[in-house]
């Protein structure tokens, strides 16, 4: 991400994309989600926006969990561990939600740069991640 040259231009707050796991049944697109992070001053929390839900995706109860790590290589089951922050999921496509709580858009002991995130669903089994990624900046 930091080397070599990029046209991008810097978005201010943070972003994650999420790859769906086996879990997820993806019938109209393989695309990935977004979360995007964003802290406004007009705003007490942190607003989150969902970008790459398709419709077959509302139809049960999600939420997004920011891991205490920010490792994907090992088991992404691993849900031992308690969250760093947990939040439900909207069910409207492309959606925004604005958290309670302001959450630390950087990097260190409170910040979720680098944090490996979760959508999670239940099911029989118990709940399972049916779409994992890594926060970054935006």
């Amino acid at each position: 991400m930091c080397n070599g040259n990029s046209t991008r231009v810097a978005q201010g707050g943070s972003i994650a994309v999420l790859r769906p796991t086996s879990h997820l049944v993806r019938t109209q697109s393989e695309e990935d989600m977004l979360l995007v992070f964003s802290n406004q001053l007009a705003y007490p929390g942190t607003r989150v926006e969902f970008q790459g839900l398709d419709e077959d995706f509302q139809q049960e109860r999600h939420w997004v969990v920011i891991h205490r790590d920010g490792d994907i290589s090992t088991s992404s089951q691993s849900t031992r561990t308690s969250p760093l922050y947990t939040f439900p999921l909207n069910s409207a496509l492309n959606s925004t939600v604005q958290l309670s709580q302001h959450l630390d858009l950087g990097v260190g002991d409170t910040g979720i740069i680098g944090r490996r995130i979760s959508v999670m669903t239940g099911s029989t089994q118990g709940p399972l991640i049916v779409a994992e990624g890594i926060i970054g900046w935006n």
